[in-house]
């Protein structure tokens, strides 16, 4: 019993009937209420992210190690134990902490703390074959990386801050392979719904559909047309599951706004964004529409390459960047509000 007395401890101690000081995790600013650490760990990983984005993280192999390190370099300015996973022991204010066995957020639970190396390991087979990886057309690219982020959610290898620790990983994954993917248009419902989505289903495509809406560049468009047109109702978009719709799929919603190239409707399942000429010609007032989805969002992008771009394609190796300079704006302000929802999303996780 003196043994556990002495191992110390993730959090501080808690004071009972403030929430705001329950479970607070110990930080190198000590932080001891939620409020507090919420602000400043957002400004200091932010940063981090950013460096991350321009290209001076840490380098790897896309393996277990690759991953350690880049949550090491987002969360060094905050935690002591960034980096280390929780079957380890680091060292938090001068005591080792015991390592976390079981996790769950909600009604999902995480894998077991004594299998999270072997974990880490299956879940990044789908990325090891480097010459299947350089090859891989967006489609392909979408389906390995979607596995690997499901599979990775369901280890959920660290104390806290899981979710951004992957996502940059993945997009470090795509950088490298010449795939741009950018979570900026991925709201926090609907990863949330994905995650848990694919954890109980590991045979959905709901993780490589993401993907694709992340790698796109048209459906990226059409999902920030959605977005606009939530915020000119008042409406705060990254609290709604919003997604592109998929050929084939056949949607029943109410328009929300639409203009000549993509529409987006509330239907049961959220808000969903399809191409304007699948729907009706004429829309109906206030009213359900019913239409089957069947274009791949090509006509969505605003601004058309010009003959010279077309005849001169990006090679392979390269991300394919969206041109539009205000989108690069709209970019980095979906960036930090993603990364202030991240940021609450993994509290306590």
């Amino acid at each position: 019993m003196a043994d556990e007395q002495a191992r110390g401890s993730y959090t501080y101690p808690d004071v009972p009937g403030d929430p705001d000081r329950t479970g607070v995790l110990r930080n190198k600013f000590s932080l001891t209420t939620h409020s507090d650490l919420r602000t400043a760990e957002y400004a200091m990983t932010h940063v981090r992210q950013m460096q991350i984005a321009e290209g001076r993280g840490p380098t790897g192999n896309f393996d277990k190690e690759h991953l350690k390190a880049i949550h090491g370099f987002i969360f060094q300015d905050v935690y002591e134990w960034a980096g280390h996973t929780r079957n380890e022991s680091p060292i938090v204010d001068g005591q080792p902490v015991e390592p976390i066995g079981g996790l769950s957020k909600g009604g999902t639970s995480f894998l077991p703390g004594s299998r999270i190396e072997m974990g880490l390991d299956e879940a990044l087979k789908p990325i090891r074959d480097t010459q299947v990886l350089r090859n891989a057309t967006p489609e392909e690219f979408a389906a390995r990386a979607a596995k690997v982020l499901s599979e990775l959610n369901y280890v959920h290898p660290f104390r806290d801050g899981n979710g951004r620790a992957q996502e940059a990983f993945v997009s470090e994954l795509g950088r490298h392979y010449g795939h741009e993917v950018d979570f900026t248009v991925i709201s926090k419902p609907r990863m949330i719904e994905v995650s848990i989505e694919t954890t109980n289903d590991p045979s959905s495509p709901a993780m490589k559909h993401l993907l694709e809406d992340a790698i796109d560049p048209n459906r990226r468009e059409a999902l920030r047309a959605a977005f606009a047109d939530l915020e000119e109702l008042g409406e705060k978009p990254f609290e709604h599951n919003i997604r592109t719709a998929r050929a084939g799929e056949e949607i029943t919603g109410q328009v929300l706004g639409h203009d000549n190239r993509v529409a987006s409707l509330v239907t049961e399942q959220g808000v969903v964004v399809a191409d304007r000429a699948d729907l009706p010609e004429k829309l109906p007032d206030d009213e359900e529409v019913t239409f089957t989805a069947r274009s791949d969002f090509s006509r969505a992008t605003s601004e058309q390459p010009t003959q010279a771009a077309q005849s001169q394609p990006l090679p392979a190796t390269q991300p394919q960047q969206d041109d539009n300079s205000e989108l690069k704006a709209i970019e980095a302000k979906m960036a930090a509000k993603r990364s202030r929802e991240r940021d609450d999303d993994d509290r306590g996780r």
